[in-house]
């Protein structure tokens, strides 16, 4: 695996066909000075939330068809604290951001980049993980940087920030586009395509599980952060930054990061949120130097 510190990643409404329902707490109904009533949503008192069946580990189905990952696991606890519930309906990163512009969803449970180009489509909290960019290969590739890869097919999910990474990075490789995670690594495990560029936890999932490894790694120029509805109301994206903020305060984050990820906590991410600091200071979450 090849390891670079330059920092070299730019900046359908199909919605599901599987709705997948977790309750965050309480019942059907909301009374109207309930915390909950509060706040403007498609559906009073609960979170419409647009979700990812494959994403590990962001977003998941489990054995038992209800989503989990780590942005879940985040959205769920602060939606617990805010005594709201969650109502999860599964899509595409497409159809995702497509369906948030078109006031269908609250908000994006997943990794989701939160790029320049989207900010101008969608409403983003702080991000929550700062993470990497990945090529991927089957075991037993030589390649080792980016040029490995001129004229070769190199697929990635449309609409995601790893698309526009390929175009712009490995231009002279072979661009195949994919509708989700799922599809992507099927074809790569399959020899339909020579490589799968993705976010760098997912690349860590997969390595895990299947007969893969990483040919090259790259520092990412955006946390991954929830997107919400350009018109969303601005007190729940200031509620639910708030709410992570303090599980970061009560060791609650922590607790989810060690769930799903093994690496460091981003210099990055300890930007955006500064208290990570003290809870990650002399631990092996500590930020590597340069």
């Amino acid at each position: 695996m090849h390891f670079t510190s330059r920092r070299s990643l730019l900046a359908g409404t199909a919605a599901a066909t599987l709705l997948l329902s977790l309750t965050a707490c309480g019942g059907a109904t909301e009374a109207a000075d309930s915390p909950a009533a509060k706040y403007e949503l498609v559906q009073s008192g609960v979170i419409t939330a647009a979700t990812q069946a494959e994403q590990p580990p962001f977003a998941i189905t489990d054995a038992a068809g209800r989503p989990t990952g780590f942005a879940v696991d985040l959205m769920n606890e602060a939606a617990k604290r805010l005594d709201l519930k969650v109502q999860y309906k599964s899509t595409t990163l497409q159809g995702m951001l497509a369906g948030l512009s078109a006031g269908q969803y609250d908000i994006g449970v997943a990794g989701v980049g939160a790029t320049a180009e989207r900010k101008k489509q969608v409403a983003f909290t702080t991000p929550y993980y700062w993470g990497f960019t990945d090529v991927l290969t089957l075991k037993g590739g030589k390649e080792t940087a980016l040029p490995d890869f001129y004229g070769k097919r190199v697929g990635a999910v449309s609409g995601s920030v790893q698309e526009v990474f390929v175009n712009h990075e490995m231009g002279r490789a072979k661009l195949v586009k994919f509708k989700d995670q799922t599809a992507l690594i099927t074809q790569l495990l399959s020899g339909g395509i020579d490589a799968a560029v993705l976010g760098g936890a997912s690349a860590d999932a997969y390595v895990a599980k299947e007969p893969v490894r990483i040919a090259v790694k790259l520092e990412s120029l955006q946390g991954s952060a929830f997107p919400m509805r350009k018109d969303a109301d601005p007190r729940l994206l200031k509620d639910i930054d708030a709410q992570i903020d303090a599980m970061i305060d009560d060791g609650t984050y922590v607790k989810l990061y060690k769930k799903y990820f093994h690496d460091p906590v981003a210099a990055d991410l300890i930007k955006e949120r500064p208290n990570l600091a003290k809870q990650v200071m002399n631990t092996d979450l500590a930020p590597v130097q340069d």
